[in-house]
């Protein structure tokens, strides 16, 4: 069962809320996929909240290669950890029934990297309130694994986001907003090379 964490004072504004979680959760391990939301966590952590924080790629072939690309930067750049999934792997995962697709390789990814961590490790990903169940059924195996949203948590939307992103100077803060490229239907027509 998950113990989530209380956010103390909801009445703090977004950024006071966010920083006061991560000393909480610290250290943690952020799930960085290249988009801007868990590009943006990874500074926020790094740079305003000053944790110990590491960042995690996923690097599997539904990812868009210029999200592949800001990825590795990120976790290359600080050391952090790149795990890898073939293409035979991620094709059995993802399967035939599109329904629970994103599910199943959201819980795949993050299984494999909760075998590498201890308990004193908390898990975190780039959720935030915009992002609804319905819409990325992948959350609930967030819920179900314990991983942790935290701009979700202290109420950071995507507008927030991209506003806070382009402040401090990270380039992707208006790239695009996708899923991947299976759940996009765009796996093997050419866009993911």
């Amino acid at each position: 069962m998950c113990s989530y964490p209380v956010i103390k004072n909801l009445n703090e504004n977004a950024r006071t809320s966010l920083i006061n979680l991560a000393r909480d959760l610290a250290p943690v391990w952020v799930a960085c996929s290249g988009g801007i939301d868990s590009l943006w966590l990874l500074h926020f952590f790094q740079h305003i909240a000053m944790i110990k924080v590491l960042p995690v790629f996923f690097d599997h072939p539904g990812v868009y290669p210029q999200e592949r690309t800001a990825a590795l930067a990120a976790v290359g750049g600080e050391n952090g950890v790149i795990i890898e999934f073939s293409t035979k792997e991620m094709v059995a995962v993802w399967g035939d029934h599109k329904k629970d697709r994103c599910y199943r390789c959201k819980r795949h990814l993050f299984e494999r990297v909760l075998e590498l961590v201890d308990d004193s490790v908390t898990i975190c990903d780039g959720t935030h309130v915009d992002d609804s169940p319905e819409r990325r059924p992948g959350m609930r195996a967030l819920t179900e694994l314990c991983v942790i949203s935290p701009l979700r948590l202290c109420g950071w939307n995507k507008e927030m986001i991209r506003n806070a992103a382009r402040d401090a100077g990270l380039a992707a803060w208006n790239n695009p907003a996708r899923a991947c490229l299976v759940v996009d239907g765009k796996f093997g027509t050419g866009e993911d090379e």
